[in-house]
């Protein structure tokens, strides 16, 4: 007897369920009969537009030397200015999704190079070419990838991840003691060896802060670049070693950019202020 009532009261139950689950898809997803095909046809969607805008700008700051060397040596930051150069960023929304995209391309002065250091325990300094510091001057183009995180409609967050290129145009060394009297190494403070490389390529990336009053943008990024093409030949020392040295370098500039299309916002703040706005023209339309 207990077995039956228990199964008529699961019965009963899965009977209830089913019936409550058909009055929500009901609810839920039916519509009324008056809303016909024609009547959604003649309505007029506003959708907020997504988050893309041109802007050009000018940059210009200081950049830091440091370089990658094998065999390892005592080295310190060089710092070189000044950086100037521009750059075009284009906003797009990926898959009609992600409104925080973006590419930067552009074209800068920068420069490259490294700076030996005495060892304090044993005195000793390196030297390349007879010079314990070497700065060269390279004209470089960039493509990045741009990311950005609007906090509020004045502020966003920027980060950059991309590629360089260049050209290793001029080079200035400054001899150590002992080498700067001789001629030999004279001839060579401003000329580049037969082993020497000129073209310079590499990855770089960075991160940076925005100010917006539109249509213009203040920007202050700070940027880090790998080189992977070394300074000279690395087997022009010895054939049975390899010596090569990589330039690893910092940025550091303020950038000033003009809007060249309008910009949208999409905190929620922003949205909201969008949407306010677009059915006040709306409405006024109508009027």
């Amino acid at each position: 007897m207990r077995k039956l009532v228990i199964i008529l009261a699961a019965l009963l139950l899965s009977g209830t369920a089913v019936r409550a689950q058909v009055d929500l898809e009901k609810e839920f997803f039916s519509l009324p009969d008056s809303v016909t095909n024609s009547y959604l046809d003649s309505i007029d969607v506003q959708i907020a537009p997504p988050n893309d805008y041109w802007m050009v700008g000018v940059f210009g700051g200081a950049s830091m030397q440091y370089g990658f060397f094998n065999p390892e040596r005592l080295v310190k930051p060089v710092w070189n200015m000044p950086v100037y150069g521009f750059s075009v960023v284009r906003h797009f929304t990926m898959f009609g999704i992600f409104h925080n995209m973006g590419l930067e391309f552009g074209a800068q002065q920068n420069y490259e190079g490294y700076e030996f250091k005495t060892n304090k325990e044993t005195g000793y300094r390196s030297v390349e070419s007879g010079a314990y510091r070497t700065v060269m001057k390279v004209p470089e183009v960039f493509l990045n990838s741009h990311f950005h995180v609007d906090m509020n409609e004045y502020f966003k967050i920027v980060a950059k991840l991309g590629i360089y290129g260049g050209y290793r145009q001029s080079i200035q060394r400054t001899l150590d003691q002992g080498y700067d009297e001789n001629p030999a190494y004279q001839a060579l403070q401003n000329e580049f060896r037969d082993y020497d490389r000129r073209y310079t390529y590499g990855i770089q990336g960075g991160l940076g802060i925005a100010v917006m009053f539109s249509p213009f943008e203040f920007h202050l990024n700070a940027q880090a670049k790998w080189g992977w093409n070394s300074f000279w030949n690395p087997d022009y020392y010895s054939k049975y070693s390899y010596r090569f040295a990589y330039p690893l370098d910092a940025t550091f500039t303020f950038g000033v950019y003009y809007q060249f299309t309008p910009r949208y916002g999409h905190t929620r703040g922003q949205l909201r202020k969008l949407a306010r706005k677009m059915v006040q023209e709306q409405n006024e339309t109508h009027e």
